[in-house]
């Protein structure tokens, strides 16, 4: 798992695509933070991790697109299948290593909270729920990324399809008021990412929360390590 994990994060960096991801994502932030923040005399740290959710779908699929798709691509799957390691190994470590990038690019934000905290109002425990609602999200999106991208070569078609998937899981809420009966209202909100999200952001840490990101990256990497091996045989 080490030597895939090393293997993919040398892979972003030697390529565009980290590089590309972390100057999106740090632009994006520092706009956030300049314009709802500072310009604003804002000390509500909330004001800048709002934004960041949609950001953050929207740029993680750059990460994802061509881990499994390239492989197809260039005809290095069989090869990959070959070295002495259990696909889940091979999952794990290529998700890690997506973590790893989008980590580097969250590590660097963390001078936001600091300048707020150094120039006005602080709160550890929002600010903590907050940086776990992120990782918890980019884990769960990440995972269904790299699902998504087992399931076709076309890096374009993996981020799109991504996109479509995420899009129906942060708005699948908003059908909650037009449904029928009580039970599919709620099933419906249980099943935003939006609304699982938006508690850590008050820091309010609910379990039923935790477990839904932490199951949603599970069943995805099950799914991810189901498809290779249909492939494989």
């Amino acid at each position: 798992m080490t030597a895939i994990y090393m293997k993919e994060l040398r892979q972003y960096f030697r390529s565009m695509i980290a590089y590309v991801f972390l100057t999106i994502l740090l632009l994006l932030c520092g706009f956030i933070f300049i314009t709802a923040n500072l310009m604003s005399q804002n000390g509500d740290i909330n004001s800048f991790f709002s934004p960041l959710f949609n950001i953050l779908l929207f740029v993680t699929p750059i990460l994802t697109m061509r881990q499994f798709s390239e492989e197809q691509r260039q005809k290095t799957q069989q090869l990959l299948f070959t070295l002495p390691l259990s696909l889940e190994s091979i999952v794990i470590g290529k998700f890690l290593a997506t973590l790893t990038v989008i980590g580097i690019g969250l590590a660097v934000t963390l001078v936001y909270p600091v300048i707020l905290a150094y120039f006005g109002s602080f709160s550890f425990m929002v600010t903590l729920g907050n940086y776990l609602a992120v990782i918890l999200l980019v884990s769960a999106v990440s995972a269904l990324g790299l699902f998504i991208s087992t399931l076709t070569e076309n890096q374009v078609v993996s981020a799109i399809v991504s996109y479509g998937v995420i899009l129906i899981l942060w708005l699948v809420d908003s059908l909650a008021p037009y449904a029928g009966s009580p039970l599919l209202k709620k099933m419906l909100t249980l099943f935003s990412l939006k609304s699982n999200y938006i508690e850590f952001t008050y820091g309010i840490f609910n379990p039923s929360a935790i477990i839904y990101f932490l199951s949603l990256t599970v069943l995805f990497l099950v799914l991810t390590t189901v498809s290779l091996e249909s492939r494989r045989q």
